[in-house]
């Protein structure tokens, strides 16, 4: 059975027809206000007007297609934490027609080497905090330094001196009277206009190619939760804007909407705080690690957050005794509550209607979406059951890039994305994730994939075998990337094998995917016939190993 949105549908009509530039930041968007105000930095106060961020955009449009000689269609790649500099250079590539890809700022050098290539970078833009990163990076993946440009530092500083090659990115910066590139409307649903990362189970990070028009109509379909999503409101921008939750939530909506962004460059539950109150927010978008500090932490008591019209939590699941507490916790004024999206969706697939969250559950179907709930034999399954979720509409992703064997196996012919979440759902409509098909870990918000962390493990001189999966962590309100793995005869009786094992992993995978579960250490690792890793088994024996704890 095709179920269908309760949501008033964004019918084609209402579509817009260009690109995501002119959709968001000129007079086709009917809340573009240039003298409003888009972006503040919350650590120095720094506001940039809407006027201003059009302008710089163009600026560096202008410098992207005239200096560094990129043609339409080609890739810029973004490797910086948050920063009101950030959303200038995600809408110059736009302006100029090109492809902007995002990289998780916490990327080692294998990680992004591994985007460089994935993505055909021409440019890239570095923060100064990542340029060790990107120097090894740039060498392993035989990309030139003539084509990097550094930007600031968390400190809002450029280094003294750059490796040898390199620029400043305001290089770059030209004229404000670049006429920016508006595609037509099959270009626009065709071409690639971001390309964000999504882990996968079998492996390294996949390319997600996202149109203009999966980004426009998203934000479309988003606004059809009236009330709620509609509103010009101050968000307080914590999330990492390379996310696609930061970046088509958290930026695109926001803007189309005409309100403003205060900038972290990361989350500091004080600095967070202090945000909310001196500039007076009104929605938060946070993952569950947050939403449980703003629960817990005695800390907030002693700020003003009344404010706040709804903390929406995202990319992890929010439990319902986290989504009570923090809902009390703000004596009831602010809705609290969760959605469902992911990468592949454009950001957003599911969501309450007027914030009217059933704890436990991800909301109802978004605006001109359909789903299907199927059981493994590819038949919907029946009113009541649980399947796996298939969702349909024009927020699903182009494709993965350069691999088509996992856009196979991800979407139909007709159109149909295989999330690999296991839902329910109730008769009024609102979905609850009760398992996972796919096997990623969802570590604070971020996806790691088992394959990935243990192909890593098998490189280490001191493991024979390993598996990795993930396990609830209530203390921390998120899954924890756990290994289990069989020692090289060798090293089995070192004193210190599980830190050093620990430790590896570390130096060769992003933070997200360090072992913050735990090394555990076993015979054998549990297997079918065919050698598949039994994760089952690891979890049982994961669940024992919690049940022990807890008698103790």
């Amino acid at each position: 059975m095709i179920y269908t949105s309760p949501f008033p549908p964004v019918e084609v009509a209402q579509q817009h027809k260009g690109g995501v530039f002119d959709f968001t930041l000129s007079s086709s968007n009917p809340n573009f206000n240039p003298s409003k105000t888009a972006l503040i930095d919350a650590l120095t106060g720094k506001k940039v007007s809407y006027g201003e961020l059009a302008s710089e955009s163009l600026r560096f449009a202008d410098g992207l297609t005239q200096v560094a000689k990129l043609k339409r269609r080609q890739t810029m790649l973004v490797f910086s934490p948050n920063s009101i500099l950030y959303p200038v250079l995600l809408f110059a590539g736009q302006a100029a027609g090109l492809v902007v890809s995002t990289a998780n700022s916490s990327y080692l050098p294998d990680e992004l080497a591994h985007a460089i290539d994935l993505s055909d970078a021409a440019v890239i833009f570095a923060s100064a905090d990542t340029l060790d990163v990107t120097v090894k990076a740039c060498k392993d993946a035989g990309f030139s330094h003539e084509n990097v440009y550094v930007l600031p530092g968390s400190d809002g500083q450029l280094p003294s001196s750059l490796p040898q090659g390199m620029k400043a990115y305001d290089a770059l910066r030209g004229s404000d009277s670049f006429k920016p590139v508006i595609p037509t409307f099959d270009e626009a649903k065709s071409d690639v206009a971001y390309l964000p990362f999504s882990s996968g189970t079998t492996g390294k990070a996949k390319g997600v190619a996202l149109s203009a028009h999966n980004v426009t109509t998203c934000t479309l379909q988003t606004r059809q939760t009236k009330g709620i999503f509609d509103k010009a409101d101050t968000v307080l921008s914590v999330l990492p804007q390379y996310h696609i939750f930061g970046l088509v939530v958290m930026i695109h909506l926001t803007f189309y909407n005409g309100g403003t962004c205060v900038v972290l460059p990361k989350f500091d539950l004080v600095k967070a705080l202090e945000s909310v109150q001196k500039y007076k927010c009104t929605t938060a978008l946070v993952v569950p690690p947050i939403a449980l500090a703003l629960a817990k932490h005695p800390i907030v008591d002693k700020f003003d957050l009344s404010t706040l019209r709804y903390i929406l939590c995202g990319a992890a699941p929010l439990s319902a005794e986290l989504e009570g507490a923090l809902h009390k916790r703000l004596k009831g004024r602010t809705l609290v509550f969760q959605g469902l999206g992911m990468t592949e969706t454009t950001s957003v697939a599911m969501i309450p209607p007027n914030g009217d969250s059933k704890p436990g559950t991800v909301g109802k179907l978004l605006s001109t979406i359909e789903a299907r709930l199927v059981s493994p034999e590819g038949k919907d399954v029946p009113k009541g059951e649980a399947g796996e979720l298939w969702l349909r509409g024009p927020n699903i992703m182009l494709r993965y890039t350069k691999n088509e064997k996992s856009t196979r196996e991800t979407l139909t012919d007709d159109g149909w994305l295989m999330t690999g979440d296991i839902c329910t759902r109730t008769e009024d409509g609102y979905y609850a994730v009760i398992d996972r098909a796919k096997e990623l870990i969802k570590y604070s918000g971020f996806q790691v994939a088992p394959a990935e962390v243990e192909g890593c493990l098998l490189e280490c001189p001191l493991v024979a075998d390993a598996a990795v999966i993930g396990v609830w962590s209530d203390e921390r309100a998120t899954e924890l990337p756990r290994a289990y793995i069989v020692p090289n005869p060798e090293h089995a009786k070192s004193p210190t094998l599980k830190q050093d094992v620990a430790a590896f992993v570390a130096d060769k995978l992003a933070p997200h995917k360090r072992l913050r579960g735990g090394v555990f250490i076993l015979e054998a690792i549990p297997k079918s016939p065919s050698g598949k890793i039994l994760r089952k088994d690891l979890r049982v024996l994961a669940a024992k190993e919690t049940e022990g704890k807890a008698k103790l």
